[in-house]
């Protein structure tokens, strides 16, 4: 970390700073550096492909249980509508 002189005031600044602390110049091309790794995009990807990853079989098998039920309520109205 070098100190670099503000173009503003002349005071000494940080080559890490964004902006003097004094007079709030903003120090050109001197912001930080972007961490590697994952950004929000990629995170909110994952995210959504862990839900989905985690309902898809919850909701396969809540509509498997509603369309047995419904058949099997059909299959019982056959079977037993002609003993009456």
């Amino acid at each position: 970390m070098a100190l670099i002189p503000c173009p503003e005031c002349g005071r000494q600044v940080s080559t890490q700073a964004v902006a003097c602390p004094a007079c709030g110049c903003p120090i050109t091309g001197r912001g930080p550096a972007p961490q590697p790794g994952a950004n929000a995009g990629l995170l909110g990807r994952l995210a959504a492909l862990l839900g989905a990853w985690l309902i898809v079989p919850h909701v396969a098998r809540l509509i498997a249980i509603v369309v047995f039920c419904i058949m099997a309520g059909f299959m019982f109205y056959l079977l037993f509508a002609g003993a009456r």
